[in-house]
């Protein structure tokens, strides 16, 4: 007698989730004895795991899983982001707006020109190429960033600088990077004309998110009112915020789904706790979410690590290329540099805005993470570009040396300048 598996086709892929589930969890366990950053041990632990896959048969299932663009977009990532939001207090948001807002718009901007014309002239990549990958690169990534700054204790004021422009800039990236695809793709070149469309389009994504995360964050309060007293229901309906705001805003609307996700965070924070009114939920409600984010954190640098052992496995191949990634790394580093010092020196000089000092500026500049934000948008480049390859190759160096290197330095560097951590 046999017996038919209807389910077989789910069966390795829940037995590859719970085994990643249960490496992330005990190397949770492991890394914390060792003091070392939970999620950059992942993306060396994912790197391993990738290793080891090309010379087991068991373990190759898993050479199988890799991140996609929907995948972090639609998936990963507003989880990522409405935990962040839902902890952002309003008031020192405000406090902090205008170093936040120069830093994620002019300072994206920059750093993509400085980028693009530099490896444009001192590397085989085009100008045009150049800039995609400034475009794709300049953001500071909300994923690495905020995942790294709480595990290292920063200052509350300074990881509300850094988590903030994390976020903002997204939008802003996201936007130059398609500007800059499109008019490659057009073949148009840069005018006047582009230009003033291009400054249309930022405002209308940017804004445009912000206005959709807002309505539906509202349209939600009333349901949470409504709910009271059902603790549940009301992890479900923040659940579906989270979700559903990243995605209508983004796929639907085609503006900032991060902006959007921040904009009903926010509103949840300031107004939702008021309208559950329910000590049961508030005591549930943010355990919850920062399950859900180390859920996702798992999953990402574990798979980003997936990711990057495709420079250890096609080291042979790309050696000729080396020159190009390590001027790509070090270009990405002094357009952060310009990008820091250049735009804070600015706003120090605004009134009434917030001041940032010298030795917040040290660790504001190297602890500009790079991660899968730009991964998301480099997969979308499309087959058809010629240096989409390069450009890959490019942005997993930059990322690697950023988690590696940076991500595992921050806290030493906190320590030296005598930046008194979060108890």
């Amino acid at each position: 007698m046999s017996v038919t598996h209807s389910g077989a086709g789910l069966a390795i892929p829940m037995l590859i989730f719970c085994g990643l589930f249960l490496l992330a969890a005990i190397s949770a366990i492991l890394l914390k004895r060792l003091r070392f950053p939970y999620t950059i041990g992942l993306v060396i632990i994912g790197m391993a795991l990738g290793i080891a896959a090309e010379y087991s048969d068991i373990l190759a299932p898993v050479l199988r899983l890799s991140l996609t663009h929907d995948l972090i977009m639609y998936v990963l990532l507003p989880v990522l982001v409405f935990e962040a939001a839902i902890n952002i207090k309003l008031s020192a948001l405000i406090k902090g707006l205008v170093p936040v807002l120069i830093l994620a718009i002019f300072g994206v901007v920059l750093s993509t020109l400085v980028i693009g014309v530099i490896l444009g002239e001192l590397t085989p990549v085009s100008l045009a190429g150049a800039l995609l990958f400034g475009a794709l690169i300049s953001a500071t990534d909300p994923v690495a960033v905020i995942a790294l700054f709480k595990e290292v204790k920063a200052p509350e004021r300074l990881s509300l600088l850094m988590d903030a422009e994390s976020l903002f800039n997204d939008a802003t990236a996201i936007v130059m990077f398609g500007i800059v695809l499109s008019i490659i793709q057009a073949g148009t070149g840069i005018t006047g004309g582009t230009v003033f469309a291009s400054i249309i389009e930022f405002f209308r994504v940017f804004f445009g998110g912000i206005f959709i995360g807002t309505a539906m964050g509202a349209g939600m309060l009333a349901l949470l009112r409504l709910s009271r007293g059902m603790p549940y229901v009301h992890i479900a309906l923040t659940t579906i915020l989270a979700f559903a705001s990243f995605i209508i805003a983004d796929y639907v609307f085609e503006t900032s789904g991060v902006m959007s996700v921040i904009a009903a965070g926010i509103i949840t924070r300031s107004y939702g706790r008021r309208a559950m009114a329910d000590f049961m939920t508030l005591r549930h409600l943010d355990p919850y979410w920062e399950f859900m984010a180390f859920v996702a954190n798992s999953f990402i640098f574990l798979l980003l690590g997936l990711s990057e052992d495709f420079l250890l496995r096609d080291a042979g191949h790309i050696s000729h290329t080396y020159p190009t990634l390590l001027i790509a790394i070090v270009t990405v580093l002094l357009a952060r540099f310009l990008v820091v010092y250049l735009l804070l020196s600015v706003s120090n000089l605004i009134p009434l805005s917030d001041k940032v000092d010298g030795n917040s500026m040290k660790v504001m500049f190297w602890g500009g993470l790079r991660g899968v934000v730009p991964v998301a948008l480099m997969l979308s480049i499309p087959d058809s570009m010629a240096e989409k390859h390069l450009i890959i190759e490019m942005t997993l160096a930059v990322v690697l040396f950023s988690l590696l290197i940076q991500g595992t330095t921050i806290g030493w560097l906190m320590t030296r300048l005598g930046i008194k951590r979060q108890t």
